[in-house]
């Protein structure tokens, strides 16, 4: 099993507020002691950008605050690094979301596996992704 993974938007949210949504090998993941978890900044601007849109609700709370209870729950933060940024253009445009696009790139250049419940994302299987959910 690999040892890190990154969650995406859905995951987090999922994982903070309403676990029982989470798939079964996903919380095996999640519960584990020995793995590290980490969670991408896109995901908070993700969030931040819905959330100003009327498009999600954080039910009374902000996207400050979901960033101190994601730094609580032990999820680590990944840099989304300026080398990540410029070469996202290289990722086959299998899907629309631009948000889900960057998260996937951040894992498949940074080797980590991807927690998601978007089975679209096995699209990217065959670009690198190592994908969980």
């Amino acid at each position: 099993m690999t040892s890190a993974y990154l969650v995406d938007t859905h995951i987090l949210l999922w994982a903070l507020n309403d676990p029982d949504r989470l798939p079964a090998r996903v919380l095996v993941v999640l519960r584990d002691p020995e793995v590290e978890v980490f969670f991408s900044p896109v995901s908070l601007w993700e969030v931040a950008v819905k959330h100003s849109l009327g498009k999600i609700d954080l039910a009374g709370h902000s996207p400050e605050e979901l960033l101190a209870v994601t730094l609580e729950s032990g999820l680590l933060p990944l840099e989304v690094t300026a080398q990540v940024c410029a070469s996202s253009q290289r990722l086959p445009r299998r899907h629309k979301d631009p948000f889900d696009r960057l998260i996937v790139w951040q894992a498949i250049q940074s080797g980590i596996a991807l927690l998601s419940a978007d089975q679209a994302l096995g699209a990217y299987v065959e670009d690198g992704l190592s994908l969980v959910g």
